[in-house]
């Protein structure tokens, strides 16, 4: 009978010691102590990877695909779809190319506006054509008066312009981006200029034994080439065969040579002795364009990521071989 005058209950006590331990759980796979089975899961061997994870195969397949990507950025071809730096860089990446016609990018940036050009692989030369590449045949100046002068063929001629060069396809501005890199990367340039003559003096005069009647030209910095005077900016004539009136065609070959890249290539021309209905002139250019020998320093540096490229192989490869022992072993 319980005691109408006990107080409220006390305070839980302090917690009692731990019990025995329980029966044993599952063990690889098998029923715990309970009764209850447990599936069987999947068996690795050492380092042996899931499914679900790159295998070493993908990893070298990988690995394969990236060095074709940098050996096509190390050692282009001089194709539309890998375009060589410059002439200079193809030599040094594929030395058996013969000299002919090959593709460069020398902004390296989209493959699009790339230009195709001369390669001389003796010299490892970059040769650029004007565009057009020549001036048609036929009388282009009447002199009002008697007086003689230099005419600029194109500021001053009808029918006249200034020459442009690169691929005729590729937009002016385009072409003229990749020119100027070109010389950026190059450590002196020449330009031939070949001027056919019917009754036109080009270089000396004959008659008079002086040059006073000598072809002008027009840099691309504005600057004029001439005959004589500074020695920085005149020319030298390879062939001299305009130097009388005959009635027949002949003709004069002009080269200017510099370090200053930037004077390069020639824009326009101003013959002196033209204006009479007798007197034909035509002309055409080329611009060759010698690069930096300090590209050999590239060339080495392209070496050196081959070699870590194939070293990085072989490491992964051994690898793979080991890890392939090891799961045969066991």
């Amino acid at each position: 009978m319980r005691n109408t005058n006990e107080g409220p209950p006390g305070h839980s006590g302090a917690p009692g010691p731990p019990g025995l331990p329980g029966a044993p759980g599952p063990c690889c796979g098998g029923g715990g102590g309970d009764g209850q089975t447990w599936e069987k899961g999947q068996t690795f061997y050492r380092d042996e990877a899931s499914d679900d994870k790159a295998t070493m195969n993908d990893v070298l397949s990988s690995l394969k695909s990236i060095n074709n990507q940098v050996e096509n950025i190390i050692s282009p071809d001089g194709s539309r779809k890998n375009p060589a730096r410059n002439c200079r860089d193809l030599k040094f990446c594929h030395p058996e190319l013969n000299s002919g016609e090959y593709w460069v990018d020398p902004n390296q940036g989209c493959k699009l506006d790339a230009i195709k050009v001369y390669c001389n692989m003796d010299t490892g030369e970059t040769c650029i054509n004007a565009n057009p590449g020549r001036i048609p045949q036929k009388n282009w100046w009447t002199s009002p008066g008697p007086e003689k002068k230099h005419v600029w063929f194109g500021e001053s001629m009808n029918g006249g312009f200034q020459f442009n060069y690169g691929d005729p396809d590729l937009p002016e501005e385009v072409a003229d981006v990749q020119l100027a890199f070109l010389r950026i990367l190059s450590s002196r340039a020449s330009q031939n200029i070949t001027y056919h003559c019917k009754n036109s003096i080009a270089y000396m005069d004959a008659a008079s034994m002086n040059v006073k009647r000598a072809l002008k030209f027009m840099s691309s910095t504005e600057s004029e080439i001439k005959a004589e005077g500074n020695s920085k900016f005149t020319y030298t004539v390879l062939e001299d065969g305009c130097t009388k009136h005959t009635g027949e065609w002949g003709r004069t070959v002009f080269e200017y040579r510099t370090r200053k890249t930037m004077r390069l290539p020639v824009v326009d021309i101003a013959p002196f002795d033209i204006g009479a209905p007798n007197q034909e002139f035509e002309t055409g250019m080329s611009l060759k364009i010698h690069t930096k020998k300090a590209q050999e320093k590239q060339a080495g540096t392209n070496e050196y990521i081959r070699l870590f490229l194939y070293r990085l192989g072989s490491k992964e490869q051994r690898a793979s071989e080991e890890a392939n022992a090891v799961v045969s072993t066991d």
